[in-house]
Order: C-alpha cells, then structure tokens, then sequence
C-alpha cells in the first residue's frame, strides 16, 4: 500500500511463478470497461495473441484485471 503522500502505481504487471512466458496479467488503476473493452479490442486484432480479456475485480474498485496470452514469448 502507498504511503501518504505517495502516488500509487497506475500499472502493475503480475507474473505467476512458473507461469507461462506468453501469458501476463496487468492491472490497471483508475479504470474501466471504458478503457478495458477498447484496449481489449485492438489487442486482439494481433495476430500473434490467442486471448485478451479483462474484469473488473468489484464494482466498487476501479480497477482492471487485463490478461493477455500470445503464441510464444512476450511481445511487450
């Protein structure tokens, strides 16, 4: 958590350990299906990526889970 005073981070990438190398996580601060559907839409219009889809963790949060798989290894 951020201290007082402190500015939260607006992006965070979260990696399993062991995971996948072609899938990542972000989590996006401050947003919603705004963001979320539009981002998600020309993310998949890459041919190299399998899935994209993003959720928003509570209604009440602003926040975004945003899931990318891709063939192969990060293209980030």
């Amino acid at each position: 958590m951020a201290a007082e005073g402190e500015k939260k981070p607006v992006l965070e990438m979260v990696q399993a350990d062991g995971g996948d190398e072609g899938c990542v996580t972000f989590v996006l601060h401050n947003e919603d299906h705004t963001l979320g559907n539009s981002l998600r839409y020309m993310i998949m219009k890459t041919v190299d990526v399998d899935f994209c889809g993003y959720t928003i963790t509570h209604p009440s949060e602003s926040k975004i889970n945003f899931r990318i798989q891709t063939r192969g290894k990060r293209h980030y």
